[in-house]
């Protein structure tokens, strides 16, 4: 080394050595209370705020320079309610001198007790921070932000801390414009020690707390983190987080949140990876991990899974004050769910999705792209579903009056818009759902199948299709939304349909028999209910071979009947069951309106001839039924059967469909009967007023003949009951 080089050296040392002295010599000499007052007054002067000094401060040099002091607070703003804005008990904070001079920064433990800020905005607008700052001053601090912040970038700050202890903090955001209150109350915070690149430890406890939404919260956070020097990685490892929640905002009013994993942040590439990730509330409990690259940048990508092991729905949604009520125990008792899903920025698909829904198997995957207009593909499989388990429990006893008022009450509801229709216009649909075995109304369904496309507009399902009860069905539909309203269209078909293993299966009776099949075709328009129904036009047609109604003999209580209307005794043996070989017919639909006549009932005993109409815009049913008997049964001491060979019954189906009245037209039968030389109870010539008014005494037992059918029922009514039954 040269002779000058060390006379420089020897020169800096001495110099270091004569400011750190004097440095030394002001902290001996000089005591920083004696300038209290002085500081306060500046203070005052310069924001009109009153800062006050509670305790002594204490000021360190060599090797720390430093700066410990007791009791300070800040007086608040004028107009605002709380006394202080600042205020804090103690703090302790030093750096060392030597390592600034080579631009390091090593912090000392940095001690802060009972420290309160109280941030407020007034009902006009106002902060108690407004007379503090300036626009001027907000615009070059702002500037001098940027600067720095650039210079940062720049720079690789090196930055050590001893440790960190807060305790018993608090900050309150008070918005009196908006009538919100947050705050972090009882905030402490401890840090080990941070040195940049390796690991250190950390706690975090706060109360939060806010009236909007209104909740409580107490948290605590820990684990081992690692920061770089740059401050642009940062990773988190055995993170825990234990939330307990009360409050109106908060299901069920109180709940608690478990968290635990490990995460990673490089800002520099752009990237994440968050593992072991476990969260536990109310209990059911999810496990994932995520990993992500291209981070704020037009090159995301994303890749991760999630899954849920079986829990108790029904239990958890009952915590959380959301109880749900299913005809079956069991329904939501076991659910899971499992699924990996990536993506990037414009597009987000879904694999190997497997739900578990009490003894049901979902599988499929999804995919969705483009939010501004939406591509969406979507492939489900589905091996058994009993939807009746999840049905609300049945209403026992609820009237048909309940049921119409139901009815009204969705029918005023209809001018609300079915389609979205602005939303179909831009979607693209792929979809494909079938479900092995369905249970809908104990209606046992097996491979259900629905195929559904879209794009422009336009929806096309084609086919849905399902077997039941040994016969098949299948049908297409169309939605159009590519003009100015929305069009559609449905066709449907079914054959061989057996109405005894179906009767079986829903309600567990042999109630009804046949094979069935029915088609129809269909078109509307519209975007509510009423529109559509009152465009709705098209044709229907049905069969049903070679049946049975159980329940009732519809020649019993015709013979009943003719006993009651003419005083004779037409006996016969109730089979409680009516038989027919054939029922057919076809109805066409106009502006909601269908119109049938020709429909045709075969049995052995009966032929029926029928006409009328539905009108689907009221829901009001208008239809005449004329059954003639065409076989004979034996008689009981009276005339026999034989006799009513060719009469005809004329039958009347009126009133609202839910619930319409069907009758005996008792005039025309009493005319019928006259006019085949029977002799009418009372006059009929006289006014049918007469015959009505034996009725009457013949259901009441007040008078007249009884019926050979149990005195405490009504035959007619019976009839009509029957014939309810078989529609």
């Amino acid at each position: 080394m040269s002779k000058p080089v060390k006379i420089i050296g020897i020169v800096a040392a001495s110099l270091v050595l004569v400011i750190v002295a004097a440095m030394v010599l002001a902290t001996i000499l000089i005591d920083p209370n004696d300038y209290k007052d002085e500081i306060s007054k500046a203070v005052h002067d310069k924001t009109g705020r009153q800062l006050t000094f509670d305790g002594d401060i204490k000021l360190s040099v060599f090797p720390w320079v430093g700066v410990t002091t007791g009791g300070v607070t800040l007086s608040n703003a004028p107009g605002f309610a709380e006394k202080n804005m600042f205020s804090l008990k103690s703090a302790d904070i030093s750096v060392k001198l030597l390592p600034l001079l080579s631009g390091e920064v090593q912090l000392r433990s940095v001690d802060v007790e009972n420290l309160i800020l109280n941030l407020m905005r007034n009902k006009v607008g106002v902060t108690n921070w407004a007379d503090l700052t300036g626009k001027e001053t907000v615009k070059k601090s702002d500037e001098k932000a940027s600067e720095s912040s650039t210079d940062g970038a720049k720079s690789n700050l090196k930055i050590t801390l001893g440790g960190l202890n807060i305790e018993n903090a608090k900050i309150v955001w008070d918005d009196r414009k908006e009538n919100v209150r947050q705050s972090v109350d009882d905030c402490d915070v401890s840090i080990d020690g941070f040195v940049p690149g390796k690991p250190f430890n950390f706690k975090v406890h706060v109360l939060l707390s806010s009236t909007k939404p209104e909740i409580v919260a107490d948290t605590n956070t820990s684990g081992s983190a690692t920061l770089s020097s740059d401050f642009k990685s940062f990773s988190v490892k055995d993170l825990k987080v234990l939330m307990d929640a009360k409050g109106a905002a908060v299901p069920g009013g109180k709940g608690q949140i478990s968290l635990t994993g490990n995460a990673a942040l490089n800002l520099d590439a752009g990237t994440t990876d968050v593992s072991n990730l476990v969260l536990e509330t109310y209990g059911m409990k999810a496990e994932g991990s995520f990993k992500g690259s291209g981070i704020g940048g037009d090159k995301l990508k994303f890749a991760g899974d999630l899954n849920i092991p079986g829990f108790n729905l029904k239990n958890t949604l009952e915590q959380m004050a959301m109880e749900v009520k299913t005809s079956s125990d069991q329904a939501l008792t076991d659910v899971g769910l499992n699924f990996s899903i990536a993506g990037n920025a414009k597009s987000v698909s879904i694999s190997n999705l497997l739900i578990n829904l009490d003894e049901t198997t979902f599988k499929g995957a999804a995919s969705f792209a483009n939010p501004d207009r939406p591509d969406i593909t979507l492939a489900l499989d589905v091996d058994k579903l009993n939807i009746d388990n999840y049905l609300p429990p049945s209403e026992a006893g609820k009237s048909v009056k309940a049921e119409t008022k139901e009815a009204s009450a969705v029918k005023s509801k209809g001018k609300e818009d079915l389609f979205p229709v602005e939303f179909l216009r831009k979607l693209t649909l792929k979809a494909d759902l079938s479900v092995k075995q369905l249970i809908a109304g104990k209606a046992n369904l097996t491979d259900v199948i629905v195929v559904a496309r879209a794009k422009d507009g336009i929806l096309n399902i084609k086919p849905l299709s399902l077997n039941a009860a040994k016969g098949a069905f299948t049908s297409t539909a169309v939605l159009s939304v590519a003009g100015k309203v929305p069009t559609m269209t449905f066709a449907g078909a079914l054959t061989g349909l057996d109405g005894e293993a179906l009767s079986q299966e829903m309600t567990g009776k042999d109630s009804f028999s046949g094979k069935m099949g029915f088609n129809t075709n269909l078109a509307s328009k519209g975007n509510d209910i009423k529109t559509i129904i009152a465009n709705l036009d098209g044709n229907i047609g049905f069969k049903v071979m070679d049946g049975y109604v159980s329940g009732f003999d519809i020649l019993f209580l015709v013979g009943d009947a003719f006993s009651i209307l003419t005083g004779g005794i037409i006996g016969s043996n109730n089979n409680n069951r009516t038989e027919f070989g054939e029922v057919t017919a076809t109805a066409k639909i106009n502006n909601g309106v269908a119109v049938n006549s020709d429909l045709v009932l075969k049995s052995p005993l009966l032929r029926g001839d029928g006409a009328g109409k539905m009108d689907l815009n009221k829901m009001i049913l208008d239809y005449a039924l004329d059954t003639k008997i065409v076989g004979s049964l034996e008689g009981q001491g009276g005339k026999s059967s034989k006799d009513l060979i060719g009469l005809t019954v004329p039958i009347n189906i009126t009133g609202p469909v839910a619930d319409p009245s069907i009758m005996v037209d008792l005039p025309k039968f009493a005319i019928v009967l006259a006019k085949s030389g029977f002799s009418i109870v009372g006059n009929v010539l006289e006014g049918v007023g007469n015959a009505l008014k034996g009725i009457e005494k013949t259901f009441t037992g007040k008078g007249g003949h009884k019926s050979t059918a149990e005195p405490d029922k009504n035959p007619v009514k019976g009839i009509g009951n029957a014939i309810k039954s078989l529609f």
